[in-house]
């Protein structure tokens, strides 16, 4: 608090996006006085890539980067330090979109009541044998335990994790056995599995307690699982930062915060969990009821995230998916994201799939931000 009784205070800002690179919004709500870029502390999105190949992830990155660094007076080494998590796949009824959230000063909150705290951070720079060893985990465990120190909370009290972890190419696999590194050779698959499952066991072992694992249950022990985290993996993009690095942002409530934000999560049990949402509002501070959103309900939405994994063995409810269809992923993230944005009566849906050690096994993650004022 400063001298003044001001306290740092989060806000965000939801944008539609008419295309990847677009910042016609973020323009109009700096020109609005809404939208300060030096305040700006993290973004996620959703963007419109569907198909191998497609850089809309890039193009979103760099965009809002640029805007950032035209419009503020921040440097861009700062600028690149900014975490900036897109999830792909604009499919089905899905719109995209991002998230700007914002760090100020301000009156604590009125009613005594906590507000949302955010922290973001970085890990050390990611180096290959790490894939292979425990390292990884205790790693991002370290990135989130100081993300929250970043928001004023314990890590206890970290509510959702949302991140992008990245991985070495296989060139940089080859480099380092040439070092003298003893590294397995890995298939794209186990890659993923290891990256992003190292992210969802750094959140549990920060932030639930749970012991350091061994290296071979990461992506394997699919019983370990934290419900508070939302994080991919890809090998390094070349936007942000100095080097392949997993990024972070940190969501949880604090008393004496300012502002009019709070963060809820839930576990999703499984594809059809729709109950998830709601479990998640309602923790977040919404009464919400059992059906789709009222408008006032609706209106107090700021940001909805949604981790999951597919059906475990190719079957939901005992019964057979068509798994072997290659399009079979995208499907069901477009059924998911028809089921919540339903319930929500809002499509502007944060969902990422491939969930590992993220929510149970056939099931995942569910995250809100809402507006509690």
């Amino acid at each position: 608090m400063t001298d003044d009784g001001l306290v740092p205070t989060i806000d965000a800002l939801r944008v539609p996006l008419d295309h990847a690179s677009d910042v016609a919004g973020l323009e109009h709500l700096q020109k609005d006085g809404v939208l300060r870029p030096d305040e700006v502390i993290a973004v996620t999105g959703k963007t419109e890539g569907w198909r191998a190949g497609e850089t809309s992830r890039l193009d979103a990155d760099r965009a809002i980067r640029g805007f950032l660094l035209d419009r503020g007076s921040r440097q861009v080494e700062a600028i690149n330090q900014i975490p900036m998590v897109f999830t792909t796949g604009g499919i089905g009824i899905l719109t995209p979109h991002v998230v700007i959230y914002t760090r100020s000063l301000a009156k604590p909150a009125a009613d005594g009541r906590a507000r949302l705290a955010m922290g973001v951070a970085r890990s050390e720079l990611v180096r290959p044998e790490w894939l292979v060893s425990s390292k990884m985990v205790e790693a991002n465990a370290d990135a989130v335990r100081a993300a929250a120190v970043d928001a004023g909370i314990a890590p206890q009290a970290v509510e959702y994790v949302v991140g992008k972890a990245y991985y070495p190419s296989q060139q940089d696999f080859a480099d380092a056995r040439a070092a003298g590194h003893h590294i397995p050779e890995l298939d794209s698959n186990t890659l993923f599995r290891k990256a992003s499952g190292a992210a969802g066991l750094g959140v549990a072992v920060a932030v639930d307690g749970m012991p350091l694992p061994a290296a071979d249950d990461v992506g394997v022990q699919m019983d370990l699982w934290s419900a508070k985290v939302a994080a991919s993996a890809n090998e390094w993009e070349p936007v942000g930062g100095e080097g392949p690095q997993t990024q972070l942002m940190v969501f949880g409530n604090r008393v004496g915060a300012g502002g009019r934000l709070r963060v809820g999560h839930s576990a999703m049990n499984d594809t059809l969990d729709v109950n998830a949402l709601p479990r998640a509002l309602r923790n977040a501070g919404l009464d919400v009821g059992p059906g789709p959103l009222s408008p006032a309900h609706r209106d107090r939405i700021v940001a909805v995230y949604v981790k999951f994994s597919l059906p475990v063995g190719g079957r939901l409810l005992g019964r057979r998916q068509v798994s072997e269809n290659p399009q079979y992923g995208d499907q069901v993230k477009a059924a998911l994201g028809g089921m919540f944005a339903a319930f929500l009566q809002d499509n502007l849906v944060w969902i990422s799939g491939s969930a590992t050690h993220q929510g149970p096994a056939g099931g995942g993650t569910v995250a809100v931000v809402v507006d509690v004022s």
